[in-house]
């Protein structure tokens, strides 16, 4: 970039699309894939950063704030991309969180289980275990390797997956349980994103 190339803003994203687009179709594969990884971990750590910043926002009760962010032509753009904010849209973040649970649902059923959704916020997704899956030790498993890797191939917004007031310790009657769970994936930069535990208020 040289100093008499600056950019309006709103040809700055664009911009970013062409050059991204151009690296990742470098003619030297080894080089267009180390490119397509820098995207996906400054991607990561965008959506983390702003969604932790937001988070913050709504604790100090700042949705006039956010309100007033997600009308700036710069700063709602950016939390619309994150899918973050009051620019968010909740009934497609719903909808693609469904259509995650859908997929792992037989699976925890087929064990007496259930997984119910208490709230999709900012990339964040509340979900509370019932039936054998809660206190199940296979339960982490199956919320990592199943409903966590759903999530983040349905919904690119996802960030991080909580569990409301999760059984204090493992259920001795259920020690025994052989809950079916599908195989860990492989590494990727969206795995910086940890199952937390979640008290409800």
């Amino acid at each position: 970039m040289t100093d008499d190339d600056g950019l309006p803003y709103e040809q700055v994203l664009g911009r970013i699309a062409e050059l991204a687009e151009d690296l990742t179709a470098h003619p030297d594969r080894e080089v267009a894939e180390q490119v397509s990884e820098l995207l996906d971990w400054v991607d990561a750590f965008h959506r983390e950063g702003l969604g932790r910043l937001i988070e913050m926002v709504r604790a100090w009760r700042g949705e006039i704030f956010l309100e007033t962010a997600a009308g700036d032509e710069i700063v709602g753009t950016l939390l619309t991309a994150y899918g973050l904010g009051e620019g968010s849209a909740p009934e497609a973040a719903e909808e693609a969180v469904m259509a995650a649970l859908e997929e792992v649902r037989p699976l925890i059923e087929s064990h007496g289980g259930s997984i119910e959704v208490e709230s999709v916020v900012d990339g964040v997704v509340r979900v509370r275990m019932l039936g054998t899956c809660d206190g199940c030790p296979s339960s982490s498993a199956t919320l990592t390797y199943g409903v966590e890797a759903a999530l983040r191939e349905h919904w690119p917004h996802f960030r991080r997956l909580e569990i409301v007031d999760p059984a204090a310790e493992v259920d001795p009657a259920k020690a025994g349980l052989e809950c079916v769970t599908v195989a860990p994936p492989r590494p990727a930069p969206e795995q910086l994103l940890q199952i937390r535990p979640y008290q409800s208020r």
